[in-house]
């Protein structure tokens, strides 16, 4: 199911998606909401977060396969290489590598902007980790 080339993805995008950011977006400042481009098949969400004391910026593609398969997020300020920090500066949430059945997404209860929400805590752990040298959540299992 593509979001952008199904009827089924269309719909989701209409009546679910597109309604959440519209929500999100209505509480924040211009310099955080969350925009929205098409990219090829798929689309990205550009934004700027600030959990703690910095700001970021990221983006979240959403793959053709969204929302089947899970969003990934990428951070495009520079950070230290960290625990749970990929190549490219991808975030680990998702359990990146695993099947439908064993990954932490689950496209039934999550939207686009849960994902950027767990970017945000995903933040928020970063910077602890900055000050501290510790990760304050337990690995995924």
């Amino acid at each position: 199911m593509s979001l952008l080339d199904s009827e089924t993805g269309k719909r989701r995008l209409l009546t679910i998606e597109i309604p959440i950011l519209e929500r999100y977006n209505g509480e924040r400042a211009e310099e955080y909401k969350i925009k929205v481009v098409k990219h090829g098949k798929s689309l990205l969400l550009r934004y700027a977060l600030k959990p703690m004391h910095n700001i970021y910026q990221l983006e979240t593609r959403l793959p053709t396969e969204y929302p089947l398969l899970a969003p990934e997020t990428r951070v495009l300020t520079p950070l230290k290489i960290c625990p749970h920090l990929l190549e490219g500066q991808l975030l680990c949430m998702w359990r990146q590598g695993s099947t439908r059945e064993t990954s932490r997404w689950d496209p039934a209860k999550f939207t686009c902007v849960f994902a950027v929400q767990a970017a945000w805590r995903w933040l928020a752990c970063y910077e602890v980790w900055h000050e501290t040298g510790e990760w304050p959540l337990p690995e995924a299992v």
